[in-house]
């Protein structure tokens, strides 16, 4: 975990309401509610992609059976 933050300090901030966000997340959430909705964001974001490739496969391939 160390090298990971040592890896992002070395950048510089994406957008200075990041700034911001983070320090009232940090001050209103505990550690645990925080990963929570990183997990939360993370999972839908992924059924987004996975939802979106299969329309688009359902529009331009034939699928056998039906």
């Amino acid at each position: 975990m160390t090298t990971h933050t040592k890896a992002i300090e070395t950048h510089e901030t994406i957008h200075p309401d990041w700034e911001t966000l983070k320090g009232w997340a940090k001050a209103t959430f505990t550690k645990e509610r925080v990963r929570e909705a990183a997990l939360c964001v993370a999972t839908a974001s992924l059924v987004g992609v996975v939802a979106v490739s299969l329309h688009r496969a359902m529009e331009n391939y034939i699928i056998l059976g039906f």
